[in-house]
């Protein structure tokens, strides 16, 4: 009888795994958001205007989406730090790519006065 019984709930533990969808827990969005903020972080975004604002959002959004953990809002959780990862994703571009458009202009205005 125990093999029987033991098979049984093989085959259903097996079928009950296979049917679940691999969702990441909001603790996986927590560690993207966070790496991304780092990343924007390191790239020089705070002394970046138009870069230091979508820093400041998605350190917002960190918070916030913590706070929902914490009150049990998970999905509402997720979204939150995936904003984020998002601002913070635009602001690590706007801290690289600001500087070189800036530093273009200026050589372009001062080729153009040597000419």
């Amino acid at each position: 009888m125990r093999p029987k019984l033991i098979a049984a709930l093989l085959c259903l533990t097996v079928v009950g795994c296979a049917g679940k969808q691999v969702i990441p827990a909001p603790n996986e969005y927590r560690v993207e958001a966070e790496a991304s903020l780092k990343a924007a972080e390191g790239a020089g975004a705070a002394r970046v205007p138009e870069a230091a604002r979508h820093l400041e959002f998605a350190r917002q959004q960190i918070a916030d989406a913590e706070r929902l953990m914490v009150e049990g809002e998970q999905e509402a959780a997720e979204l939150r730090f995936r904003q984020a990862e998002a601002d913070a994703d635009l602001a690590h571009a706007l801290a690289r790519s600001i500087p070189m458009e800036r530093a273009a202009r200026q050589a372009e205005s001062m080729r153009r006065s040597v000419q």
